[in-house]
């Protein structure tokens, strides 16, 4: 979920609009996204099984769920390790005075190792996810992100192992 810093009073009425999309999704629809959260690739015949509906009831309970924006998108959840990519961590951000948070994400979005980036409050403005080959490469992509993102501070943290979530609270 992206919130624009600026819309800190808007997240209270995003909170309570995602309670009622929330309220508004029964048990059927519940265990069809747990079961995709969890293997997002099942066919309609077998997510039908799990969830004790026909696969043309379950495959239509699944485009309701993607027009109504419950379900964004599917994607492979990929292994940076296994792609030579063996160091991630994050690289909390702070911007300089004038330097807009568009700006910035034009900027990142062109650089190779950036995977996620997430607006903030609190101290630092951006949170990006890096996947990088080794330490030095690292050191690299924050040099690279100072001298062309109008940075004024940077603090890493590198990612020594990631707990998947397994169930979301839905």
């Amino acid at each position: 979920m992206w919130i624009e810093v600026s819309d800190l009073c808007g997240f209270c009425s995003l909170r309570r609009m995602t309670s009622k999309i929330n309220a508004a999704i029964d048990d059927i629809d519940r265990k069809i996204l747990r079961a995709l959260s969890e293997e997002g690739r099942l066919s309609f015949r077998d997510l039908s099984q799990r969830v004790y509906l026909s696969p043309n009831a379950t495959a239509e309970r699944v485009r309701q769920l993607q027009s109504r924006g419950i379900i964004r998108r599917f994607h492979a959840s990929l292994n940076p390790a296994l792609l030579g990519l063996g160091l991630e961590a994050y690289i909390d951000v702070k911007l300089q005075a004038g330097t807009s948070a568009q700006h910035f994400e034009a900027a990142v979005a062109k650089m190779p190792g950036v995977v996620s980036m997430a607006i903030l409050t609190g101290s630092f403005d951006v949170r990006l996810r890096v996947a990088c080959r080794d330490q030095a490469d690292l050191v690299r992509l924050i040099e690279t992100l100072r001298s062309r993102a109008g940075l004024q501070e940077t603090n890493s943290t590198v990612i020594c192992r990631e707990i998947e979530p397994r169930n979301w609270n839905i």
